[in-house]
Parts: C-alpha cells; sequence; structure tokens
C-alpha cells in the first residue's frame, strides 16, 4: 500500500507516455500500473498518450480516424492524440510515429487542466521534449522515468549513424536530465550513466522494474491454456512471451528447437507468444525447418499471461549481445519469477545477476543455442531443481521487485516535490 502521508489537497499527476494499455508491454503495463495504484490511494491522476498500435504499427479499427479522444478508465482520466504509424519497424517510421505524437501530445496538452507534476515515459526522448515545453508553459515540475539510455542504444544497433543527429540527440538527452526534477533511473546501468554525465546525484532515483505480485502469482490453472495451445499436459513447455523486435534474440530460442527436434526429444515443446516486426521471419525460419514442436500463437491480453506462464515449464529470455543491453532488466523475467517458473536467461550484465541473486534459474552467454539447450535439458531432466529455482525467485521479486514497492518510492519522490520537511504542503 502506497503511504497516506500525502499533502491535503490533492496532487494532481499527469502521464505522459506513448505505450499505454490496450497495448501490452513492459512501459504500458509499468505506467498503467503505477497511474492505478496513485489514483488508488488519493491522487488525482490523468493519461496523455496515443491510440494504441504497439507492436504492429496498425491502429485497431475501432480507434482509425480519430485525431483526439478523452474518456476515463478504472478512475484515470485518459486522453489519446494521433501519432503516424504504419507497419514495419524502420527507424524513420519510429522516427515519425516518436516526433508526431510529441508535437501533438504538447499541443492537446496545453487545453488539458494544469496538473501539479508530469511524470513522463523518456523512451522515446521526444517525449521529454514535450514535457519541457509543459513543464514551462504550465509552470509545474517534471519527473523523467528512463529505461532506456538514447541515443546511444540506437547507435549501437546501427539504426542511428548520422553524426550530427548523434550529436543533436546527446545535447537533448542532457538537457532534458538537466530540466527534470526528479530522474527515475531504470537500472543500475543508466544510473551510473547519468550520474557520470555530470547530473546532480540527490535527484537520480534508482527505480528498477518491479511485478504485481498478487496478479502474477503461482497457483492459476494452466491446464486449460496448454489445451489451448495444443501443447499435451506431459510435455515440457518453454515459453517465450514477449515482442519479437531487434533486442530480443529469438531466433537463439528457435535454433535451440531445432536442436531439441534433431535429437528426436519430443518431450520439449516451444511456444512463442506475442508480435512484433521479427515475428514472420521467425515464422518462415521454423517452417522451412521443419520444426514439429514450436507453436507461434499471438499476442494474449494481460488478463491472460498468468495462465499463459502458469502454462509452462520454464521461461526463456534471450536478448541480444549488445553493451547497453547489459543495463537492462526484462519485466518478462519478473513476471515468470513471481510465478514462481524457473527461468532461462541468455543475457550478460544486471538481469544475469538479478537471477543469480535469486537463485531462480540458469544464466547462460547471449547468443548461445547450444548452451540455452543444455540448460532447458538440465530443468526437463531434473524437476525437483526446477521447482526449487521457482519458488526462490518469487520469493525473491516479492522482496525486491514488488509493484506495491515501487508505487510507494515513487509517491514519496511526489511528496518530496511538494512538502517541507515537517510534512506542509509547499505552494502550488
Amino acid at each position: 500500500m502506497i503511504s497516506n502521508s500525502q499533502p491535503s489537497k490533492p496532487l494532481k499527476v499527469l502521464f505522459l507516455t506513448a505505450y499505454y494499455p490496450p497495448e501490452v508491454g513492459a512501459a504500458q503495463t509499468r505506467t498503467h500500473e503505477m497511474a492505478l495504484r496513485l489514483s488508488n490511494t488519493g491522487y488525482d491522476v490523468s493519461v496523455l498518450t496515443t491510440f494504441p498500435s504497439y507492436p504492429s504499427g496498425i491502429v485497431p479499427k475501432e480507434w482509425k480516424g480519430k485525431f483526439f479522444w478523452k474518456g476515463s478508465e478504472e478512475g484515470i482520466r485518459i486522453c489519446r492524440v494521433w501519432s503516424y504509424t504504419a507497419p514495419g519497424g524502420k527507424f524513420l517510421i519510429r522516427l515519425l510515429n516518436n516526433l508526431t505524437f510529441a508535437v501533438f501530445a504538447t499541443l492537446i496538452g496545453l487545453w488539458l487542466s494544469r496538473p501539479d507534476v508530469i511524470v513522463v515515459e523518456s523512451h522515446p526522448l521526444f517525449n521529454g521534449v514535450a514535457a519541457i515545453f509543459l513543464s514551462a508553459l504550465k509552470r509545474v515540475p517534471f519527473v523523467l522515468n528512463v529505461s532506456d539510455l538514447w541515443p546511444e542504444s540506437a547507435v549501437q544497433i546501427g539504426a542511428l549513424k548520422n553524426p550530427l543527429l548523434i550529436w543533436l540527440g546527446e545535447k537533448l538527452e542532457h538537457l532534458l536530465y538537466q530540466r527534470a526534477a526528479t530522474i527515475l533511473a531504470m537500472t543500475g546501468g543508466i544510473w551510473n550513466k547519468i550520474r557520470r554525465d555530470g547530473v546532480d546525484a540527490s535527484k537520480v532515483l534508482l527505480f528498477r522494474n518491479a511485478v504485481d505480485c498478487d496478479f502474477f502469482r503461482p497457483g492459476v490453472d494452466g491446464m486449460g491454456m496448454r489445451a489451448k495451445l495444443g501443447v499435451a499436459p506431459d510435455a515440457f513447455m518453454v515459453l517465450y512471451a514477449g515482442t519479437f523486435g531487434m533486442f530480443n534474440d529469438t531466433q537463439s530460442i528457435l535454433e535451440t528447437a531445432a536442436r531439441f527436434q534433431q535429437e528426436n526429444d519430443s518431450r520439449v515443446q516451444f511456444v512463442f507468444a506475442g508480435d512484433g516486426n521479427e515475428r514472420r521471419r521467425l515464422q518462415d525460419f521454423a517452417t522451412e525447418n521443419g520444426l514439429a514442436n514450436v507453436r507461434f500463437v499471438g499476442s494474449f491480453p494481460k488478463a491472460a499471461v498468468p495462465a499463459l506462464l502458469s502454462a509452462s515449464n520454464c521461461v526463456v529470455i534471450a536478448l541480444k549481445s549488445l553493451e547497453f543491453l547489459q543495463g537492462t532488466l526484462p519485466r518478462k523475467m519478473f513476471e515468470a519469477m513471481a510465478c514462481a517458473k524457473p527461468v532461462v536467461l541468455a543475457a550478460a550484465g544486471e538481469a544475469e545477476e538479478v537471477v543469480r541473486m535469486a537463485e531462480g534459474g540458469i544464466c547462460v552467454p547471449p547468443e548461445n543455442c547450444a548452451l540455452i539447450h543444455d540448460a532447458v535439458l538440465q530443468l526437463v531432466t531434473n524437476p525437483e531443481q526446477a521447482s526449487v529455482m521457482g519458488q526462490s525467485g518469487r520469493r525473491y521479486v516479492q522482496e525486491h521487485f514488488s509493484q506495491d514497492k515501487r508505487a510507494n518510492e515513487l509517491s514519496g519522490q511526489l511528496q518530496l516535490l511538494f512538502c517541507s520537511p515537517n510534512g506542509d504542503a509547499k505552494p502550488r
């Protein structure tokens, strides 16, 4: 529960984000859960976002043709504004999507009632530009949630090569850090990078990803889900659930499935749940190689994800071998651990540290299908060990990565902005 020691007048909080439900994803879930928890404990919460299109780039027909929409869901006021979308993961398309949302969010934001504070999701970086303008024009502070280091990540994957654009991106990044009243760093790597850039350390808070341990929990019946997926009750189900994008190494997981099939090991079945730009290529690979032990089952609504996780015997998370990804903490890792499922993690850095500390699974180097295969086989042949890992992982996330804990931390930061040390409200 969030602390009740708030200013007497409820704080008006505006969340500014390009990602929000009904989309499914880490940023969408994180923002929604924070907004809902603040709203349920007395904060006056609004969300300024765009129409759903992630990750396909296609806006559902019920939202098409709209420039602006305003409504209320779960006690939260929601404003949606148009942004450019198109199928495909090309850098220019994503850039236009990010830029148009920032422009129109700024214009629409001027007409919204004045908040007390803006909480902005910094990825994409242009969201921060909108926050700077709205913060200045409405004379309110903004809290910057940094979930990705940009332009650094775009440079490392080769999506951004123009020296001038890189220079401009870095200048914009530093400007946002200087203008923000508080910076929430999603990983230790991000936290260290921001502080190395000369930002006042007192306003940078380590604010790691978290999970709702009541929603994601063991004991949910997964047999009905198995039947729906076409997975036999006695099969060992390996699950990948998430985006098929450029950072996730789903190719290595597919190649792991190919190894099991070559060994005629019919015990192991692989389920790929999700969507993204890489999905078609991955399905073509599975078809061309005749992978009978692989199923692509599409995306599931959030309400069905605990059952999907419960249907599995283990969850595989694989990231590309890129330097900036060593500072990544995938939310799906916490969801799997909260459901007491052992994790096979093919990644290096902070995620590996968490899994090892939690004793919640098996860690192998990134982009190594042979070692992913061996880790899965170890869990197949040692079910008791797999169960112990799952229970250990759940205990660890309950203690260190619960969403309630993060909501309390955010509430505390908001109170610091508006309350004097003796608890009296500062003028607003």
